[in-house]
């Protein structure tokens, strides 16, 4: 760490935290002792790792990027084996597919890696006995980008297949 970005250090910390009548136990005025505060608070977020994020946050800096999700057929019965497209994913990133049923757990399907053109394909296949109603598709990557979807289970026979 930089010398002149050092944190306070713990006894520091303490003082400022303890107040009696209005003031520090340090015997400080509260308005130097919040400088030193916002100044320790200040050095933390922009010299330490872990607060990456925050720094990212107030730069108002975006960490979700939007992608695209196309459910193909939109609506079948269970049974049904839905093809599930996302683009819009960084080269390599990988992504799951998550599918929340209605009143059922989240089913999160395996990891799958974007592709030089940043898309991904699989299939989605509704056991039978899977609840009918309007299922939520998500696409979630690793290095924030997202895309939401639907697909409809409707009432009815699953499909037959031919051999």
């Amino acid at each position: 760490m930089l010398p002149w970005a050092e944190l306070p250090s713990r006894e520091e910390f303490d003082a400022l935290a303890r107040r009696v009548d209005g003031q520090f136990v340090d015997g400080r005025a509260r308005s130097q002792s919040r400088v030193i505060a916002v100044a320790a608070l200040a050095s933390a977020m922009l010299f330490s790792p872990a607060c990456s994020r925050l720094t990212q946050h107030f730069s108002k800096r975006s960490v979700t990027r939007a992608g695209t999700l196309t459910v193909s057929p939109p609506n079948g019965t269970a049974g049904t084996v839905f093809s599930l497209t996302a683009g819009g994913f960084a080269p390599g990133e990988p992504m799951t597919f998550e599918i929340d049923a209605p009143k059922q757990p989240r089913f999160v399907g395996p990891s799958h890696t974007a592709g030089a053109d940043g898309k991904v394909t699989s299939t989605y296949t509704p056991q039978p006995g899977a609840p009918v109603g309007t299922y939520v598709v998500k696409a979630t990557g690793s290095r924030g980008t997202r895309a939401m979807g639907h697909l409809s289970i409707v009432a009815g026979a699953p499909p037959t297949t031919r051999h």
